[in-house]
């Protein structure tokens, strides 16, 4: 049986009707219920029936996918799943680290909503935006944001996949070049944040005053940072991953190579959508790509769904 991995998406991967298939879970609707008296409204109903509108704001977004991440996590731990490793995109690392035992779920969410609050402040300050660049490597997006005073390279998802972010006239800016210079596609973002760009630095330190007082557990099973592509051993590995990763590059394509070259052959996207396990066929054509949604849906024994069991 291959090795498992858990990946956790972020903000881009909420829709209406995504707890659709949670429903039917009590364990999932509790968690929600947790979420929604935190923070004063019913989280549930806004993914279940929306409108699309609000729940694509960015602060409802990001605890929403949070949320639904922790929710699919919890009922997989029932199911007894465990992965070989995990690691989460962007807010997802939060959800990572609640699911591997290193935050509790009131510290994840509370650290979302914080992240959220200080962005938004420092996002209306800059006026930021983003963009994905399909088509161009990550050499290429640099180069041409070397070109433009605030674009940078705010992730690498995958070869050929590579987001830049900054102020929304520097992104435009570097959108029209990055056409110029052969990009298959280049598509704004609807994040109104420059995310992963060190003009989030002053959101990174105010975030880090935050959560100075948290105890933090080492995660009970191994979790990747998406900034350094190293696992996460300690608490102070962590903190400096939480706080750090607004203003520093998301590089998920690192993530997924090494999860690659360490045997791992079982991707299961844990929470909304399947944006990541689409990334996954980018870097590993014959991987077993499935969702947590899948695996409830079809109650498979953990032989069928590539899930190894508990020790």
């Amino acid at each position: 049986m291959s090795e498992t991995a858990f990946l956790f998406p972020g903000q881009g991967s909420q829709s209406v009707g995504m707890v659709e298939g949670l429903a039917p879970f009590p364990e999932a609707r509790e968690i929600f219920q947790q979420a929604s008296r935190a923070l004063g409204f019913d989280l549930f109903e806004l993914c279940l029936r929306g409108p699309e509108e609000e729940l694509s704001l960015d602060f409802n977004a990001q605890v929403a996918v949070h949320v639904t991440n922790c929710a699919y996590a919890s009922l997989l731990k029932k199911m007894n799943h465990v992965p070989r490793v995990a690691s989460g995109f962007s807010l997802g690392i939060f959800s990572a680290l609640a699911a591997a035992g290193s935050l509790t779920f009131d510290q994840g969410l509370e650290g979302v909503i914080i992240a959220a609050e200080k962005m938004s402040a420092e996002g209306l300050k800059q006026q930021g935006a983003m963009a994905a660049v399909i088509g161009l490597s990550e050499k290429e997006v640099q180069e041409v944001c070397r070109e433009v005073a605030q674009a940078y390279v705010a992730s690498v998802n995958t070869a050929q996949q590579v987001v830049i972010s900054g102020q929304e006239e520097d992104v435009e800016k570097a959108i029209h070049l990055c056409v110029v210079r052969g990009a298959l596609l280049v598509k704004r973002l609807p994040i109104g944040w420059a995310i992963h760009s060190p003009l989030m630095e002053n959101a990174s330190r105010a975030f880090a005053r935050e959560i100075s007082g948290w105890k933090v557990k080492p995660p009970t099973f191994p979790v990747l940072s998406y900034l350094r592509g190293e696992y996460l051993r300690s608490p102070e590995d962590i903190r400096e991953e939480l706080t750090a990763q607004y203003c520093r590059p998301n590089y998920w394509h690192k993530v997924l190579l090494r999860m690659t070259e360490e045997g791992i052959g079982t991707f299961i996207e844990v929470g909304p959508g399947n944006v990541l396990t689409q990334m996954v066929r980018w870097v590993n054509r014959t991987a077993r790509t499935i969702t947590a949604q899948e695996i409830l849906e079809k109650g498979a024994p953990n032989a069928e769904c590539g899930i190894r069991n508990a020790e």
